[in-house]
């Protein structure tokens, strides 16, 4: 301690939280409650005491009026936060039968509840009265289960980053050792993880669409109608389903290789397109911007658990989008992340250089050339194996992973944790009347069912 955050972790605005929640079931007579306190009490001193950043909060030094200043992680607490929540008595509150038969639909799992902190505490992080936790947990205890929220601040760590801490804490209520590999990735220097370019380097469209620009003149934008009413929904796609969506990307695909990632992602871009055909001329430009792990292309450690998201950005003519097969877009999505193809590297490189030049970062944001009312951003958390942590609990794995509703951000979707047996659930936040079109969608419909 104190521990500088990453470069890409100097952005004022990612003061958000990231969350994630995994339900256990339990037996229906279980009222030993303390129990599991005491397992995860044990793991996260255990944690903490390898891994002492985990338990610290977030403060902002040098800070002024043209200065962003600096964000680093400082000593606060002797183990990250545990939350406890005892809901079985309230007959207001989901039980984990209700939860099962629902498919643990988003409009049941809300952040209020559920998680610790809120995704949205607004402000600058550590410019507050509040601390900000790093790291932090809540347990609620449920009739027939229990539902564990995992929270990390995102200046300090992105969705790879939180899982990481999760499986290092699995580990340490396990009581498995942490590797020498554990311990030396999750407490590198952070301020030495991406190389900066040299004086030369003079941004370019690699950048572009993440500098904020107030002055932008409106006239230039096409006008597209605000929607009214804007609500989170899940959506469930089975094995079989997303098995036919790649073998029908696969068909048109111009590439040698698109995984399930990409034709789904694609997938959902496209049938978002067609929902908002009625309200969008087909001459306006449409955007999916599509979140992408920066540390492969930086030769980073996958279990590298500090914050290395970056953004990249696809757009095309609302009526051009939905002519395209699927295939097509499909493969422009695997070109962008292909190693061998990809610029990815030299973005994630040109963006901290960019960071570093200048004082002030709040102009920076993955969003800042984003309409939500047109545009589409979606973040990926398939891949990582979220059901196969345990956190030394009786009841074995999770029968769910899901992302707690919160507040609605029109144009936001999560690929969740993908389950080994039931697939993939996506969370997306869209105006009601697009969603409304979206469940109507034929193509879609046949391939997505709605959970709610």
């Amino acid at each position: 301690m104190p521990v500088y955050l990453d470069t890409l972790g100097q952005q004022p605005t990612l003061n958000i939280y990231t969350q994630l929640s995994l339900a256990f079931g339990t037996p229906p007579d279980y009222h030993d409650s303390q129990a599991v306190v005491t397992t995860l009490t044990a793991g996260l001193e255990r944690l903490t005491s390898v891994f002492p950043w985990t338990a610290g909060k977030i403060v902002v030094e040098q800070s002024e009026k043209h200065s962003s200043g600096i964000f680093k992680i400082v000593e606060w607490a002797s183990t990250p936060q545990l939350v406890v929540r005892d809901l079985r008595g309230d007959p207001s509150m989901p039980t984990m039968d209700s939860l099962k038969k629902a498919n643990f639909a988003m409009n049941m799992l809300d952040e209020s509840i559920f998680a610790s902190h809120p995704t949205l505490p607004g402000g600058i992080a550590g410019d507050g009265p509040e601390p900000t936790a790093v790291f932090g947990i809540q347990i609620c205890f449920i009739k027939g289960g229990l539902v564990l929220t995992f929270v990390g601040h995102h200046q300090a760590m992105d969705f790879v980053g939180l899982v990481q801490v999760m499986r290092l804490l699995d580990k340490a209520c396990r009581g498995d050792p942490f590797s020498a590999s554990d311990i030396s990735t999750a407490n590198f220097d952070r301020r030495t993880t991406i190389p900066l370019l040299d004086s030369q380097y003079q941004p370019g469209s690699e950048v572009e669409r993440q500098i904020c620009n107030p002055t932008r003149d409106a006239s230039a934008v096409p006008v597209v109608p605000r929607p009214s009413a804007v609500r989170w929904a899940y959506f469930s796609f089975s094995p079989s389903a997303l098995a036919a969506l790649k073998i029908t990307a696969m068909e048109t695909a111009t590439h040698a290789y698109v995984s399930t990632d990409d034709a789904l992602t694609a997938f959902i871009w496209l049938s978002v397109a067609r929902a908002r055909q009625d309200r969008i001329r087909p001459d306006v430009e449409v955007t999916l911007g599509r979140a992408v792990d920066g540390r492969r292309y930086l030769n980073l450690p996958r279990e590298y658990p500090g914050m290395l998201n970056s953004m990249v950005y696809f757009t095309h003519y609302l009526g051009d989008l939905v002519s395209k097969p699927l295939g097509d877009i499909a493969t422009k999505l695997r070109l962008a992340v292909d190693p061998d193809t990809s610029e990815i590297g030299d973005t994630v490189r040109g963006l901290a250089t960019m960071f570093d030049r200048t004082p002030d970062r709040s102009l920076f944001s993955a969003s800042a050339k984003i309409d939500p009312s047109r545009d589409l951003m979606i973040s990926s958390w398939a891949s990582p194996d979220c059901y196969g942590m345990s956190f030394g609990l009786d009841w074995g794995l999770p029968v769910a992973v899901r992302r707690p509703r919160f507040v609605p951000v029109e144009g936001l979707g999560y690929l969740l944790p993908k389950h080994p047996e039931e697939g993939i659930t996506v969370a997306i936040c869209l105006a009601e009347n697009d969603l409304r079109g979206l469940m109507a969608d034929e193509l879609f419909s046949r391939l997505a069912t709605y959970v709610g």
